[in-house]
């Protein structure tokens, strides 16, 4: 259960991305190079903290048999 937002993070951080991305598009009058990066940095972002929270779970060690 403690994964269940998963989805939601890497849809909102690649959506909040994009905007972002497509708003500096917009200003500099570039065609979609921010909006490409600002869709793989929210993911990029996203996937940092899985590996993070992933490492920091308890019961994650490598010599651990308790699972």
């Amino acid at each position: 259960m403690r994964y269940a937002g998963l989805g939601v993070q890497l849809a909102v951080t690649i959506l909040g991305g994009v905007l972002l991305g497509q708003w500096l598009d917009r200003r500099l009058g570039t065609e979609a190079l921010f909006t490409i990066l600002g869709a793989f940095i929210g993911f990029g972002a996203t996937m940092y903290s899985l590996i993070r929270s992933l490492k920091e779970s308890p019961g994650n060690s490598p010599g651990d048999k308790s699972k």
